[in-house]
Order: C-alpha cells, then sequence, then structure tokens
C-alpha cells in the first residue's frame, strides 16, 4: 500500500512538473514588436564625418528624403482620398491598403490589435502630434531595421506585406544592419532607445527583395459598389529589376544609397571608421515632390531643413542624370513620311517606305489614334502573335 502511495505521488510530480511551465506560458502574453520614431536614432546618426571632412549625417540625409515624408506626400494623400470619395463603401479596405507603406508604422500597429489602418485619422498630424507620430514618420528607422528575412522575394510580402521580428524577450527588439556591432556599443544603443539592439544580417538587409515588399504593388480594381472585379500590378520595379540584367551588377540598395567613398562612421557615439557605408539619402526620380515639400512645409508639417530637401532635390536631378537609363530614337525620318494628297484623294508611297516595310500588291492599314501605320498582311500577323505571345507570358509573371 506504501508503495502505491509512493509511486502515485511520484506521478502527481512528475505531471505537475510537466504542466506548470506549460500554464505560465500560456498565461503570458506573447510579446509583440514595437516601434521608436526616428527622433530617438537622430541624436547618435547625425554629426557623422569622414576623414576628409564630408557630412554622411545619416539622420540629416534620411529626413529630406521620399522615404521620410511618404506620409506628407500631397499627392498620395489627394489620391486615396479621391478613391475614399470614389468608393465610400471601400474606405476602411482602401485606406488600409495605402496606409501598409506611406504609414506603415501606425499601421502595422493597428494590424497587431485586430483593425485595420487608418489615414485620414491621422491628418492633420499637429491635431494630436503624440497619437499621430508614428503615422508621421513614415518610412522610419525603426520600420525598415526590424524587417526580418521571412517571406522575402515572395508574393506574400508584396504590397506592405513585411514581417516584423518580435523581441526574443522583454526589451530586446533587434534592429538588423549590415555590420557587426561590439557589445559595448549595443549596450548603449539598447539602454538609450529603449531596448532596439543592433544585430548584424549583411545578407537580408542588402536584398533587394526587402525593397519589393512596398515597392511591388498590385491595386485592386473595384466596380461602382466597391467590389473587387480584378487585380492591376500598379507599381513593378522589383519584378522590373528581377528580370533584367541588373541582378547580376547591382541591388536597389546600390543604386538609391550612394556608397560613401572611403571609411565613414555610423554613429557620432564612440564610432568606429567603416568600409561600405550607404548614404540613406534614397535619390530616386521624385525631385518634384521633393521641391513641393520644400515650398508648403508649414502646411505639410514637413520637418526637414529648407537647406536639407534643397539638396535633396539636387542630388536627386543629378542621379537622374548621371545613372538613369538613357533612351536613343534613330533614323525616325527614315521610317516614316509626312504625304499628300492629290486632287482624287490618292498618295504614293515612297519607294524606300514600300521596301522597308515589305509592302507589294497588298498593304493593311492600322489606325494609331490621329495617325495609321500601313503594314505589310503577313508581317502584321506575325507581330500581332509575337505581341500576344509576349502579353500573355508577362501575365504569367505577374501572375494575372
Amino acid at each position: 500500500m506504501r508503495r502505491s502511495i509512493r509511486y502515485l505521488t511520484l506521478a502527481l510530480a512528475l505531471l505537475l512538473a510537466l504542466l506548470v511551465p506549460r500554464l505560465r506560458a500560456a498565461g503570458q502574453k506573447q510579446l509583440e514588436p514595437e516601434f521608436h520614431t526616428s527622433d530617438r536614432c537622430l541624436a547618435c546618426h547625425n554629426g557623422l564625418r569622414t576623414p576628409a571632412g564630408d557630412d554622411v549625417s545619416i539622420g540629416f540625409a534620411w529626413r529630406a528624403s521620399i522615404m521620410a515624408n511618404s506620409a506628407r506626400d500631397p499627392y498620395w494623400q489627394a489620391s486615396v482620398r479621391r478613391e475614399d470619395i470614389d468608393h465610400p463603401e471601400a474606405r476602411a479596405e482602401i485606406e488600409d491598403g495605402c496606409a501598409d507603406c506611406h504609414m506603415p508604422m501606425a499601421r502595422y500597429q493597428a494590424k497587431l490589435q485586430g483593425r485595420p489602418g487608418e489615414v485620414f485619422a491621422h491628418l492633420p498630424f499637429d491635431r494630436d502630434p503624440k497619437k499621430n507620430a508614428a503615422a508621421e514618420d513614415g518610412v522610419s528607422c525603426s520600420l525598415c531595421h526590424q524587417i526580418g528575412k521571412e517571406k522575402l522575394g515572395t508574393r506574400e510580402s508584396f504590397n506592405g506585406g513585411f514581417v516584423i521580428d518580435p523581441p526574443r524577450q522583454k526589451g530586446d527588439h533587434s534592429e538588423y544592419g549590415p555590420f557587426a556591432i561590439q557589445a559595448g556599443q549595443a549596450h548603449i544603443m539598447q539602454t538609450s532607445t529603449g531596448g532596439f539592439r543592433p544585430v548584424e544580417a549583411a545578407q537580408h538587409i542588402r536584398d533587394s527583395a526587402m525593397c519589393a515588399t512596398c515597392h511591388t504593388l498590385y491595386t485592386k480594381s473595384l466596380n461602382s459598389d466597391g467590389k473587387q472585379i480584378g487585380t492591376f500590378p500598379e507599381q513593378m520595379p522589383y519584378l522590373e529589376w528581377l528580370h533584367s540584367d541588373y541582378p547580376a551588377k547591382s541591388t536597389c540598395q546600390s543604386c538609391h544609397m550612394p556608397e560613401v567613398h572611403g571609411d565613414a562612421p555610423i554613429t557620432a557615439v564612440l564610432g568606429v571608421l567603416r568600409q561600405g557605408v550607404r548614404q540613406h539619402s534614397f535619390v530616386g526620380a521624385n525631385f518634384f515632390m521633393l521641391r513641393m515639400l520644400n515650398s508648403h512645409r508649414e502646411d505639410l508639417s514637413v520637418s526637414a531643413m529648407p537647406l536639407e530637401l534643397t539638396a535633396g532635390a539636387e542630388k536627386t536631378a543629378e542621379f537622374l542624370q548621371s545613372q538613369a537609363a538613357r533612351v536613343t530614337i534613330r533614323d525616325i525620318k527614315a521610317r516614316s513620311a509626312q504625304l499628300t494628297l492629290d486632287r482624287v484623294g490618292r498618295f504614293c508611297l515612297p519607294e524606300h517606305l514600300t521596301g522597308l516595310a515589305g509592302i507589294e500588291n497588298k498593304a493593311v492599314f492600322v489606325g494609331r489614334l490621329d495617325k495609321f501605320e500601313i503594314w505589310n498582311p503577313d508581317r502584321l500577323e506575325a507581330a500581332t502573335s509575337q505581341d500576344k505571345t509576349v502579353a500573355a507570358e508577362v501575365a504569367d509573371e505577374l501572375d494575372l
């Protein structure tokens, strides 16, 4: 009898040992991602100079970029408002789909709370600065540097489908970057930011697929009742890049985040000189918007200084002039002609054009708005067939 009681006691003790940790875990709330606004980053990541004296401050460059001002963009705001007016019954879905990349921190927080992201609930920003701070900060430091490698490059990651890695433990949020950071310096950042620790992740932080999460946009097409009737590939720079010869040459970051020539620090506090530091100017093509932000800085609550925005617009124009693709069309006159009709409405094609087009005794007229083309029937059929084949391949690539 005593032996039976002993075995029963041991069995109960073993059962409790297995159940108690599980019950504790079930009672604990799962840790979720958090964000902090850029003001927590600028103090340490400004005032950066190379040994040659060049200013490579990360915070100032970012503050005057389109990324920092994505939520202030008046053209974007107007576009969302237009969609809300046209489809009031789909307003919540429209704003959620537009906030995911223009107000990503506020939208991600809303997603964690089980509600859609909002746009105009945050405007104007100065109506409630504390509540609207995350939305106003646009594509901020704490957003991009917390994106994990999960799902990158997949269709699921597009349209703002990035994944923010949760903290490993309370007060330990990973902020990914391309460099290994010494323990002492990591401790400084973790304590000064309230729990955000730098972690080396050179591979995925430099991957174009990370940029693709917001720079690949499939827009839902809605009918007059606000019901989805299709999907439109609105912005496809990542997939265009992926199907070009550039993947073997350069990434998104290598062009749009110019590399600093020579050594440079990445922090003003105990910063060490490093090779391969990249500027956070995010040069692209939208110098017009940077100038608009500068001209209407009060109305749009712009925080970047006028000289910073002017410098950003000038760098963008220089980038377009020196790095953008150049397309040259030659021999236009040799392939077209302006003809006059005779008294009975006839005209004669120049011999050099009939020979070029292969026109002999038959021709087909193809309307092109206020002009028309004249084709050899067999060549037109072959060209049309080729166009259909290419269109089908592209539609398949884009999963339309």
